[in-house]
């Protein structure tokens, strides 16, 4: 997976898609967002098994690919971005993400872990 996008717009998505993770949950898998790039945007998922959020961010997508990465950490390291283009990368379940000034590398688990949101 690969794609680029704008700080601002992945940040606004992303606090849309966290509003459905549980803050306590027996699933450790459900503290996770689903991020999937796919024709031409990323879709941001996440779920607490009764409610399940999905938004889309446009991107310019090189690389489909999809993967689970927890939501507070990623979340907050967007938003406290300076607004930028931001390139990612995933290479071993581990999603590269870097702007103007920062780099940084958040490990991710196997979507197919991920409940299948409907």
């Amino acid at each position: 997976m690969k794609f680029t996008c704008l700080q601002e717009n992945l940040s606004k998505g992303l606090s849309i898609a966290t509003k459905a993770i549980p803050t306590k949950s027996s699933l450790p898998i459900l503290s996770n967002v689903l991020i999937s790039a796919e024709d031409g945007q990323i879709k941001l998922a996440a779920t607490n098994l009764e409610t399940t959020i999905v938004t889309y961010v446009g991107a310019s997508v090189e690389e489909e690919g999809s993967i689970t990465v927890p939501a507070k950490l990623i979340k907050d390291f967007i938003s406290n971005l300076s607004p930028s283009t931001i390139v990612a990368n995933l290479k071993d379940d581990i999603m590269h993400l870097s702007s103007e000034r920062t780099k940084s590398k958040f490990n991710g688990t196997n979507p197919m872990d991920y409940p299948e949101p409907p």
